[in-house]
């Protein structure tokens, strides 16, 4: 075999087969010709991002990037069983079909076929729908109920319920977790056919505004939201995801008065130590905060935070520190009257925040990051150590950057925080549960020692 050939040959054993694309499920409002296709499934992947239309037995392929939209055979798109994802060939062949206007960045309007196509943000149904409602608004959420098996377990324990409960289940049909459990906690009521659990579905608006009686007046944070009732009296509440194995668990746990404890979204490894601050103002008692320190996969740490406060209000704060030290999530819940979370994502030197609470809405904000990050956590004071300026976060809601006037003391935990106004926290207790790695925890350095941020 000639030289050429053979290192030819080489190169092509060297090189893998290019990976097949994976699409994922991501629900647009597709109109054709002005009308609305409720059949209609949108598929996005990206390098370089693309938006799928599935629609009947053809599929065209929007390309903001080079702004065309092209045809593709839909038999080259294998579907998983409940539709959510898709893989096709890497090199999925198309062809061109015409220019895609993008007024913005979530409108795709294009002409094809002689047909005029429109692809814009979901407009999910606001406020009570029914189960038809719900299939034909969003047709995948039917596919992930029939291909879902639930604990036969689980069940029964749904079908043994003996007195009458109401699930007013709040959901928004743009919500990735409300498509991941809603279904399913359908499918398992569906199969205990038990006549003393009655469901209610209802709808939240994409801004989150609407219905603001639900929003405000359930005090809906987050959605999927479930809330058990027995006798018009709420007994207890499933938010977004599960504290058990399934939705349908937790809620059989609560209507039972057994729930668990919710874990958060945050994954984590073993627990490295743990301790309580006492919180006061001046001499007063105004609260007690319990606090842990994990290990997170990959590098880096987990923080958690919750403060239960004297006049019955409480903040929760969820961390993740990268294995460089530094902050990459926060998650902040404050629980009084009304209930507000607000999450925080760093992303290279910006910080993106996103609330909700108690007024219904969301509000966001984009900021550069700052030198510091402070969450109402004791602990994240000590990341401001030696720091001209914090982002502050509050009890509730959006934060801003500021100085901070307060005193830290030294060490990964520090045993006190000082407040300008009077205010502070001294750590009581405090147990190491294992060796922590080197380099400390969250940014912090042993060997500092007490330092004033102004």
């Amino acid at each position: 075999m000639p030289l050429a050939a053979l290192l030819l040959l080489s190169a092509a054993l060297a090189s893998p087969p290019p990976a097949n694309r994976v699409w994922n499920d991501s629900i647009r409002d597709v109109y054709v010709d002005g009308t609305l296709q409720r059949n209609a499934q949108t598929l996005t992947t990206s390098s370089p991002r693309m938006v799928a239309v599935v629609c009947g037995d053809e599929v065209l392929v929007f390309i903001p990037e080079t702004g065309t939209v092209s045809r593709a055979p839909k038999a080259a798109f294998t579907f998983a069983p409940d539709r959510v994802t898709a893989t096709t060939p890497a090199n999925l062949e198309m062809v061109v079909a015409g220019p895609v206007i993008r007024p913005n960045d979530s409108t795709l309007f294009a002409r094809a076929e002689g047909k005029t196509l429109l692809v814009s943000a979901h407009q999910s149904q606001a406020g009570p729908m029914t189960l038809e409602e719900l299939w034909e608004t969003a047709p995948v959420w039917r596919a992930v109920a029939d291909v879902y098996e639930p604990d036969g377990a689980i069940v029964e324990r749904l079908r043994a319920i003996d007195a009458p409960v109401t699930l007013q289940v709040v959901l928004a049909t743009w919500c990735g977790d409300s498509r991941q459990h809603v279904p399913r906690l359908l499918k398992a009521i569906a199969r205990a056919d038990n006549p003393n659990i009655q469901v209610e579905l209802t709808g939240i608006g994409p801004e989150f505004v609407t219905p603001m009686a639900v929003v405000a007046g359930e005090n809906i944070t987050n959605v999927p939201t479930v809330i058990v009732r027995r006798n018009d009296r709420e007994i207890g509440r499933y938010v977004e995801t599960p504290a058990a194995a399934t939705i349908e668990e937790d809620i059989a746990d609560i209507v039972r008065g057994t729930p668990k404890p919710h874990p958060s979204r945050t994954e984590r490894g073993k627990l490295l130590t743990s301790g309580t601050y006492i919180l006061r103002d001046g001499r007063r008692i105004t609260g007690r905060e319990r606090f842990e320190l994990y290990e997170r996969p990959g590098g880096g740490t987990v923080a958690h935070s919750l403060i239960a406060r004297q006049d019955g209000t409480s903040v929760e704060t969820w961390a993740t520190i990268d294995g460089e030290q530094k902050p990459r999530s926060v998650e902040v819940t404050h629980r009084a009257a009304t209930t507000t979370r607000t999450r925080f994502r760093r992303s290279g030197d910006q910080w993106t925040a996103v609330s909700r609470g108690t007024t219904g809405g969301i509000v966001e904000q984009t900021v550069m990051a700052p030198d510091a990050f402070v969450t109402p956590a004791t602990i994240t004071y000590a990341w401001a150590r030696g720091k001209t300026s914090a982002y502050v976060v509050p009890e509730s809601g959006i934060g801003a950057t500021k100085t901070l006037a307060c005193t830290v003391a030294a060490g990964e935990v520090p045993k006190f925080v000082k407040f300008a106004d009077g205010t502070s926290r001294t750590l009581v207790n405090v147990g190491r549960a294992s060796a922590r790695p080197s380099g400390g925890v969250g940014g912090l350095k042993p060997a500092l020692r007490h330092a004033a941020v102004k």
